[in-house]
């Protein structure tokens, strides 16, 4: 029942669920037949309304009332007499085989109705019009939702989150969450496996948990953090005063750690010298640590076993302002990079001249994250300020190949706030937060097309999604608290 395909008119579907208000004041008159037709269909109406059926279809188009001809006041007047022949134009008026050749090319848009959004509710509250995810659940189709699962992670000082990440395993039973964000606080969590097998209840989904250790790591705020993969004890944050820091978390107890320095997790390494600006965000890969900086370069550093930072690299000159996001591809030596500019360039760190692929996105507030996807080492998703999300082919990279579109209010022209989507499910499908929406909104990678938008309640600044290590996949959900969201898969039908 979730996935529905009409392939209909839209003049049938609306004589099924939606009768004219006309035919439901019906005289006394009405035949007997007539009068049943029309209670048949009060009732399917008030059952797929109870289902939420109805709001995946498209409004109830209104005729459009032909005007009524103005009155000509003057008198027709006859033409003279003349002997010359009266000129009539004929470029409107096409010959029957171009009329035939039109309604082929253009077929009527009440002859199919596109495939409905599966709307739902995150959470496990009833809620009639996004209803919570049924129960019938397989490995073998694609991430149709999610669903809020676990505590809610929450540090009252850390007031709005812009970076998350997930260790691997600390022991068999758990593993450790970080998140940095406004006024410089870095948060640590430590999450159970009982979470991943816990209660669904909506009682249990609203009990908050809050870090076992956090602390003000920056006078300014945090852009990003980063356990070490093979050390999860070490923890990597950048922020926007310029500084690389490596902290030692490792703690017999934990402690909750604010202001004073003298209390903060030890620092086991930093640099202040890489970028001469602000750092707008981090990526790693292998212990490889890659920064964009408002300084327009990418610093390119080692983080050791020991937790020592070592400087290889700065990357420059390919951008005009600030490089606002990097990602590594699948290697080292591949990276990409999204700026003010509105440019995204692909580096290659083995050359001289590591620039070796500009894409102009002629976005006018910038572009703000960049993600490669994991399965389609050609496919590049950005962000911006705008209500669309970009997918870029860059073996054909002078139009993006997806324009993901619909997870913004439509009243939106400019974002506010950064937000940060990510691709899911290997690289099959986006699912990104939406300004003014309260929404997770999961797209289809081949098609370009909305699959769902799951009601979470709140406008979350970053999803994040995880696998393997971490044990089941999650979507992290972050704005001023931590949601956890495990992946439903619907069967198909």
């Amino acid at each position: 029942m979730v996935s529905l395909v009409f392939k209909m008119k839209q003049s049938s579907i609306d004589s099924f669920l939606l009768p004219n208000k006309t035919n439901t004041n019906a005289n006394t008159n009405t035949p007997d037949y007539e009068r049943l037709r029309l209670e048949n269909i009060r009732r399917n109406q008030k059952f797929f309304e109870k289902l939420g059926i109805l709001e995946c279809l498209p409004p109830n188009p209104k005729p459009k009332s032909k005007p009524n001809p103005k009155p000509n006041s003057k008198p027709s007047q006859s033409l003279p007499n003349s002997s010359l022949p009266v000129r009539r134009s004929t470029r409107k008026r096409p010959t029957p085989s171009d009329e035939e050749e039109q309604e082929e090319e253009n077929p009527k848009e009440e002859d199919t109705i596109q495939d409905p959004i599966f709307k739902y509710n995150c959470w496990a509250s009833p809620d009639l019009e996004n209803p919570s995810l049924p129960s019938n659940l397989t490995l073998d189709s694609p991430i149709s939702g999610f669903k809020v699962l676990g505590k809610t992670l929450h540090d009252p000082f850390l007031k709005r989150i812009y970076t998350i990440d997930v260790s691997k395993p600390i022991d068999r039973r758990s593993f450790l969450v970080a998140a940095g964000g406004h006024g410089g606080f870095i948060s640590i969590y430590k999450v159970g496996k009982e979470d991943e097998e816990g209660d669904d209840s909506y009682e249990t989904q609203k009990q908050t948990q809050g870090p076992i250790m956090c602390w003000k790591g920056s006078k300014s705020w945090v852009s990003g953090v980063m356990f070490v993969k093979d050390n999860p004890m070490l923890l990597v944050s950048s922020s926007n005063d310029g500084a690389i820091v490596v902290w030692g978390t490792m703690r017999r107890r934990p402690q909750i750690l604010r202001s004073s320095s003298s209390r903060s997790p030890h620092v086991v390494a930093e640099s202040r010298s890489l970028h001469s600006n602000g750092i707008f965000g981090m990526d790693q890969f292998n212990g490889l640590i890659a920064t964009a900086s408002k300084d327009s370069s990418v610093g390119i550093c080692r983080v050791t076993m020991a937790g020592e930072l070592v400087t290889q690299r700065s990357l420059s000159g390919h951008h005009l302002g600030a490089i606002r996001g990097v990602c590594f591809r699948d290697t080292e030596e591949i990276l990409a990079d999204c700026g003010a500019d509105g440019c995204i360039c692909v580096l290659d760190t083995r050359v001289p001249q590591p620039c070796t692929l500009t894409i102009n996105s002629n976005r006018s507030t910038g572009v703000n994250t960049v993600e490669w996807c994991p399965s389609k080492e050609f496919l590049l998703l950005s962000a911006s300020k705008d209500p669309t999300l970009l997918l870029y082919d860059i073996r054909n990279f002078t139009e993006p190949v997806q324009k993901l579109q619909g997870h913004v209010e439509s009243n939106v022209k400019t974002c506010y706030q950064i937000y940060k989507p990510t691709f899911i499910d290997n690289g099959m499908a986006v699912a990104t937060p939406g300004q003014g929406s309260m929404k997770i909104s999961i797209y289809n990678v081949e098609r370009g097309n909305l699959i769902s938008q799951g009601k979470i309640g709140y406008d979350a600044n970053l999803v994040f999604f995880t696998s393997g290590d971490t044990g089941q996949q999650k979507l992290w959900a972050a704005g001023k608290k931590i949601h956890q969201l495990f992946p439903m898969r619907l069967p198909q039908t």
